[in-house]
């Protein structure tokens, strides 16, 4: 009996930790959804400029920085079949407006600045996003389909599936000469479906239908990426918030743009493991 006790106390004290955490991380929230005289706080943003194009399937072909201009012209035209249909201004604007729009929706004040240099030093008024690079980047991953008959015979069809990654590295907050680089990507590839037409001779004929990425998908993609961006930032706005309130903070805050609230909770140590990356 004593024991069950001990352990209700044991979670009534976490519990309570918890709420303390979350109590500091909604009124960051509510002082700027109420306009309050201590919402203070502003963000300064350096969109990204330009999209960096990379086919990574190019390093697999050897010798390839020793072809002559012509060669190196035909591979990539051979090699690439999507970075050339995309529009570097739709892909940039998808983004730029997702991560804003998510952003805004905080209501704290956001103003976009149009070169880095024009950031201001960051503190705890003054939140900097500078997007350091955007890239687009097309590969091909070798994949494999297998089946076997009742008969126990078994058959493979190799083939190579396209990866779209938009990739985005950026300074958060930078207070120093050292800053920290964060990345974040999101990935798209293609589908593969295949049907047997017929086994005959020990042989398998069949029908492959690819479901190609179009520009478009990339596009929506763009989207999301800046919406999770926006949304992974006002996280890490709130984990520090907190920790600046209280000394301390073991709490992961997950928000969601779409209320302007905070969706769950986790220890810090699990919700971080979702985050940027830090290079």
């Amino acid at each position: 009996m004593m024991k069950r006790i001990y352990i209700l106390m044991l979670a009534a004290v976490l519990l309570t930790g918890c709420t303390s955490d979350l109590y500091y991380a909604n009124s960051f929230i509510n002082k700027f959804a109420r306009q309050k005289t201590t919402a203070t706080e502003q963000i300064y943003v350096a969109l990204p400029k330009e999209v960096i194009h990379t086919n990574s399937s190019l390093n697999d072909i050897a010798g390839f920085m020793f072809m002559s201009e012509h060669e190196i012209d035909s591979v990539i035209a051979s090699k690439t079949a999507i970075l050339d249909k995309l529009d570097d201004s739709i892909l940039l604007s998808q983004f730029s407006n997702a991560f804003l729009y998510a952003l805004s929706r905080s209501q704290v004040p956001v103003v976009v600045v149009d070169s880095p240099s024009k950031l201001p030093v960051a503190d705890d008024q003054h939140f900097t996003v500078n997007f350091v690079q955007f890239e687009a980047e097309e590969y091909l991953q070798p994949a494999q389909s297998r089946f076997s008959t009742r008969g126990g015979t078994n058959y493979s069809y190799d083939y190579q599936l396209r990866h779209l990654s938009l990739n985005v590295w950026m300074n958060l907050d930078a207070r120093d000469t050292s800053d920290v680089v964060y990345f974040r990507n999101r990935e798209l590839e293609e589908n593969f479906r295949g049907t047997v037409t017929s086994l005959r001779d020990g042989k398998a004929t069949m029908k492959a239908h690819f479901e190609r990425i179009a520009p478009a998908d990339a596009y929506h993609t763009a989207w999301n990426l800046g919406v999770e961006c926006a949304t992974l930032y006002m996280e890490k706005i709130l984990t520090e918030y907190v920790c600046r309130s209280k000394g301390t903070n073991e709490t992961y805050f997950y928000y969601d743009p779409a209320c302007n609230c905070i969706e769950s909770v986790d220890s810090y140590s699990e919700g971080i493991k979702g985050s940027f990356e830090k290079m």
